[in-house]
């Protein structure tokens, strides 16, 4: 019996896939346009996990 994604998981998966392709150039305008802290928070540390993400791919490609 195959596994079926809830919606919210679908919208998830979306997401992720959506801040993948966010540029670094874009992360300044996003936050500033929060409605909130919390939200500007939010954006923040998404940016931060991207970012991570990105840097252990070069760091794994390097060989560093």
């Amino acid at each position: 019996m195959g596994l079926t994604m809830t919606h919210q998981a679908q919208k998830m998966h979306e997401l992720y896939e959506e801040c993948k392709h966010i540029g670094f150039s874009e992360t300044s305008d996003v936050i500033e346009s929060a409605a909130s802290a919390e939200e500007a928070e939010f954006f923040a540390k998404a940016f931060d996990i991207i970012l991570q993400q990105k840097q252990k791919d070069v760091v794994a490609q390097k060989g560093f």
